[in-house]
């Protein structure tokens, strides 16, 4: 059988976020082919925590060194997808089951209006605490909370023409047409954050030289005349 949906996800020593991510998509197993995960050489023990969902979910496990550079992780990863249909994840996120159980009906629009890529809404939910909590227990409703709605690139069919750039907040170029999901929970990532990892992710960042080369030519190809600008597609919600 052909493989139509492949989830893929870049981690580093996530142990905790990653289970509950694996538990997730556990009742989604029907839809999702397969697991493709890259690791930026973790730690053993969580290199452990993976082994352990292999032999319960289609899941492959490769590393690579991220060499601060995430664009090319991912166009790694997407080298290693087989199914025509993409889900990238990031480990800290929890995906909506409405999506999951959508994705065939959201790969059969795609194919029909010949569309690239998918933005989905991610909800950042910085948690005022260094105690990782898991997602269902938080009240969103919480005042103590800072909530802040973004786009990402999540959806993408596994075309030669589609490639990510930039070494830091990467995004994908040869999108020709693309579709937005609405800003609606039903449909939004949660990515949940504690102060500590907000501040290890900062200095991480921070130490990736930003006045890249990549930076510098993407700048001037933006603003050449013949650069294609995206189709962005109005329809219905299809799930």
């Amino acid at each position: 059988m052909s493989c139509k949906i492949s989830v893929a996800m870049l981690t580093h020593n996530e142990s905790t976020e990653f289970r509950w991510l694996m538990d997730a998509l556990a009742p989604a197993l029907d839809i999702v082919d397969e697991i493709v995960v890259v690791d930026d050489y973790s730690p053993p023990d969580f290199v452990s925590v993976v082994r352990d969902f292999e032999s319960k979910m289609p899941l492959r496990f490769y590393q690579r060194p991220l060499k601060n550079n995430f664009a090319r992780q991912r166009n790694y990863m997407k080298s290693l997808c087989r199914g025509r249909l993409i889900f990238y994840l990031d480990p800290d996120e929890l995906p909506p089951m409405r999506v999951l159980r959508g994705l065939p009906r959201i790969l059969k629009m795609m194919e029909e209006l010949e569309i690239d890529v998918c933005q989905l809404p991610r909800l950042n939910v910085w948690l005022d605490s260094n105690q990782p909590f898991h997602p269902a227990s938080i009240d969103l409703g919480d005042k103590r909370l800072t909530l802040i709605w973004e786009d990402q690139y999540r959806i993408m069919r596994n075309l030669p023409h589609l490639h990510w750039t930039m070494r830091l907040h990467e995004y994908p170029i040869g999108v020709r047409r693309g579709y937005r999901f609405p800003h609606d929970l039903a449909y939004a990532l949660l990515h949940f954050k504690t102060r500590e990892r907000q501040a290890r992710q900062r200095a991480f960042y921070r130490s990736i030289r930003m006045r890249h080369v990549s930076r510098i030519r993407n700048s001037i190809i933006k603003r050449l005349p013949w650069r294609q600008d995206t189709e962005w597609v109005s329809q219905p919600v299809p799930i």
